[in-house]
Formats: structure tokens, C-alpha cells, sequence
């Protein structure tokens, strides 16, 4: 269960603020640091782990379709190529602060993604139908805003005002509210907003019982206190690194963890539901088979309590006790391989295992990378299990044959060189397994098609649609 998202975020608003005053009233406490290359690293770093966010809200998306969390995502991109940007200059120019080109767009860029996580907090939510556009709407969208920026900042140039008069060069120099008002009113929007979207998300965690938003909450929560901060003491336009540019790293820490947890907990999910999906396919599997035999088995077997004189139910009930024992060996079987075994090697385990025990020769002629749904698969597995046995069984042949085939649709053929038998004539009491396959394979809009003569063996074909 998520913790109180809201308390969570008040106690680690409440911890980052104290750790704000700290800083102000205890000189000696000051954590500045001088040093371009440790600004250009957390830089970079941030930029790379928002990237890593940016991935799980993708992914997040792609599954839920939820119009917030692609705001999320946009948000997140664009705060993540702000952190390259911030990095990229700091390393190639002189000084960020010396023009408003490069001062303006880092500030405008934070403006806006902060803005988008706050949207993506309050707004109400919906599902997006065509995702893949949605996605797509979103990158090109976020890639547009940028451009106007960087465009816009460009134009502007020098008539911009720089973030200070004097770049600061040392801790001593980076005073309180030391740069230009503008850049100072721009921060304070952005924290602002930083903390709209934790009160938003905090909100939204409990009520889905979702443990990555509140880490979403947590994260904008330390964000805005960052920006706070920089506002205080402006070292994002300097080489210094400050209280700051510490507290939006851990901002982005926070978010790494959310992110981690929750490919984790995906990864479990997943995980339990395969498990869940599998247990009941062999659960389907043994009543559909099993169950049904033995049901089958237990009626005969009254039959002949009554009448035992009569002793035609007991070579049904032995047909019976057979496909039995092969539907429970196949569920025996597939327990022990691979749940995502290739579907050619499936069927040729499936009719290997039949073919040994009854003692018939076996020509499989399977392609490769065959993909059909999971209850085909399993409807196809049954029916070449089926199809070997009766061959030899009830057609008595010697070489049988399995092909499967993928064009226009997926084909599964199984031929022998046994008896045969009048497909014209009435049914006997045999043929209770050709009706078993033709009903699996036609519940599933398939088409089943069987040919045979006697003397000249029999072919079944199964087409899926």
C-alpha cells in the first residue's frame, strides 16, 4: 500500500526548507563548490536520468493511454533536453550568465516543463485513443516549444538582460537576490508551479494507490524548493555549484528511485500474471480434457455395472483411458518447458512425446517464428496430439506427418499412410476425438478439414482465421 503521499510531501517540503535556512543563517555550512566540471556532471547526470523517467512514463503510457501521463512525459522531456542544454554551454561558452541567449532559454525552458507537470497534475484525465499518434503529437509538440524558445532568446539577443552585472566567481560573491528581477520572478514561477504539481500528484498517489506519483510528488516537491533556492541564490547561471543545484539533483534522485520501483513492480506484475494466465490455461486444459475423460470414463463404467454382459463400453472406456493419459502427460509436459517456447518447437515436442510411446515415424515440416494467439496455440497443440494418436490408434499408421505453414493465414496439416476410413459414413464410437477437433478449432472462427479413404490414409487440416 502507498504510504500518505501528502504527509510524505509536507515532511520532505518541511526537511528541505529547514535545510534552506541552515544554509542562510550558518556560513560555515555553505556547501558551495567552484567548480565547472562538477556543474557540467550533475548537469549531465540529471539530464540522463530524466531521460531514464522519460522512458517509464513511455512506457507507463503505452499501457494506460492516459492523457496525464503523456503531459508527464512532454513535461519530462523537455526538462531533461533543459539539463543537456544547461551542461552542453556550460561546457562551450565562457560564462551561461554572459548573454541572455543562453540565460533565457535555460530559465524559459524550466518555466514550461514545470508548467506541464502542474498541468499534467490538475487537468482531468482521459484516455488517448491512437497512442502511438499521441506519442508522437507529444515529441513534436515538445520539440516545437523548444524551438520557438531557442529562436525567440536568439532574436532577442543582447536587448535580453543577463543574469547578473557581475558573474560571480566564488561562494563569497554569490549574494542573496543577486540577479536581475526578472530571472528572480521567473524562478519563483517555476518553483511555484513545481509545487502545484506535488500537491497534484501527492493527491492523485492516494487516491489510485499509486507509489511512482508519489515519488513524482516527492521529487517536484524537493524541485520547487531547488528553485527557491535559485531564486535565493542564482547558481544555475554560474560554474558554482550551491544549495540549489544539490537539492534539484536530489529532485532527480527521487524521481530515479520512483523510477526504478516501479519497473520493478511492473516486472512483478507481469510476473504474477503470467503465472495467473498460465495456471489457468492447465486448469482449461484439464477440464476440457482430463475432466471430460474421466467423466466419460465413470458414466461407461456405470453402463457396464448394469450390464455386464455387454462388453462394447469397455473398448470405449480403454480410447477413453488413453487420451486420458495423453492429455495429462501434454499438461505435464508444458509445465515443463518454456512458457514462451517458439510454437514449432511446441508442436514438435507435443506430437514427439505421442509418436515415441505409440511407436510411429514422424516427418515435421514446421516454419519458424509462427505467431498466433494464445488460445490458438493451445487449441493447435491439442489437435497434433489428437491427430498422431488416432492415426495410429484407430488408423494403424506407420509414418505420419505434421506440417505448418504461415501465409496469407497459418496452416497446420497432419497426413498418415494408414487405414483410412469412409469420411461419408456414420460416425462410430471412435470418433469422438475428430469431433473434439473440429469443435476447437471452429469455437475459434478456424476452419477444420478432414479427408480421407480407405486404404489411402487420412489428412486433417487446420486453417486459422
Amino acid at each position: 500500500m502507498t504510504p500518505n503521499a501528502r504527509y510524505a510531501a509536507s515532511l520532505t517540503a518541511s526537511a528541505c526548507l529547514a535545510l534552506t535556512l541552515l544554509f542562510n543563517v550558518a556560513p560555515q555550512l555553505d556547501p558551495t563548490l567552484g567548480n565547472r566540471r562538477i556543474h557540467v556532471g550533475l548537469e549531465t547526470a540529471a539530464a540522463m536520468v530524466l531521460i531514464f523517467i522519460a522512458a517509464v512514463l513511455l512506457g507507463r503510457f503505452r499501457l494506460n493511454g492516459s492523457r496525464r501521463t503523456l503531459l508527464k512525459f512532454a513535461a519530462v522531456v523537455i526538462l531533461a533536453v533543459d539539463n543537456l542544454y544547461s551542461a552542453v554551454l556550460t561546457m562551450v561558452v565562457s560564462s551561461v550568465s554572459s548573454g541572455g541567449f543562453a540565460t533565457w532559454t535555460f530559465a524559459a525552458d524550466g518555466v514550461v516543463g514545470s508548467l506541464l507537470l502542474a498541468f499534467a497534475a490538475l487537468l482531468p484525465d482521459q484516455r488517448v485513443r491512437r497512442r502511438t499518434r499521441g506519442v508522437l503529437i507529444s515529441l513534436g509538440t515538445s520539440v516545437a516549444v523548444l524551438s520557438v524558445i531557442i529562436l525567440s532568446t536568439a532574436l532577442l539577443g543582447d536587448r535580453l538582460p543577463s543574469a547578473f552585472d557581475d558573474v560571480p566567481e566564488t561562494g563569497d560573491e554569490l549574494q542573496l537576490l543577486s540577479e536581475h528581477a526578472a530571472l528572480i520572478v521567473t524562478e519563483a514561477l517555476t518553483a511555484a508551479c513545481f509545487a502545484v504539481a506535488a500537491v497534484g500528484f501527492a493527491r492523485l498517489a492516494e487516491e489510485e494507490d499509486d507509489e511512482f506519483l508519489q515519488w513524482l510528488s516527492i521529487g517536484s516537491v524537493i524541485a520547487a524548493v531547488a528553485f527557491v533556492n535559485y531564486a535565493l541564490f542564482p547558481s544555475q547561471f554560474t560554474e558554482l555549484v550551491f544549495s540549489g543545484d544539490f537539492f534539484f539533483f536530489a529532485a532527480v534522485a527521487a524521481l530515479a528511485v520512483g523510477g526504478v520501483r516501479e519497473i520493478s513492480r511492473e516486472e512483478a506484475a507481469r510476473i504474477r500474471t503470467a503465472v495467473l494466465e498460465e495456471r489457468r490455461r492447465v486448469a482449461r486444459d484439464l477440464h476440457d480434457g482430463v475432466a471430460q475423460e474421466l467423466a466419460f470414463i465413470a458414466s461407461q463404467m456405470r453402463w457396464f455395472l448394469r450390464r455386464p454382459a455387454d462388453t462394447e463400453p469397455l473398448e470405449q472406456v480403454m480410447d477413453a483411458v488413453e487420451r486420458a493419459l495423453d492429455e495429462s502427460r501434454g499438461a505435464i509436459a508444458a509445465l515443463s518447458r518454456p512458457i514462451d517456447e517458439p510454437l514449432d518447437l511446441a508442436l514438435g515436442h507435443a506430437v514427439l512425446d505421442i509418436a515415441n510411446r505409440v511407436g510411429a515415424r514422424l516427418h515435421l515440416e514446421l516454419a519458424k517464428d509462427v505467431q498466433v494467439s494464445p488460445d490458438w496455440r493451445d487449441a493447435l497443440l491439442r489437435i497434433s496430439r489428437e491427430a498422431v494418436a488416432n492415426a495410429v490408434r484407430h488408423g494403424r499408421a506407420r509414418t505420419i506427418s505434421l506440417q505448418l505453414r504461415e501465409g496469407d493465414s497459418v496452416l497446420l496439416r497432419v497426413s498418415d499412410d494408414g487405414d483410412g476410413f469412409d469420411v461419408s459414413a456414420p460416425r462410430s464410437s471412435q470418433s469422438y476425438g475428430l469431433t473434439s477437433m473440429r469443435e476447437r478449432a471452429e469455437s475459434l472462427g478456424g476452419r477444420f478439414e478432414i479427408s480421407s479413404t480407405p486404404g489411402a490414409g487420412t489428412t486433417i487440416e487446420v486453417v486459422v482465421q
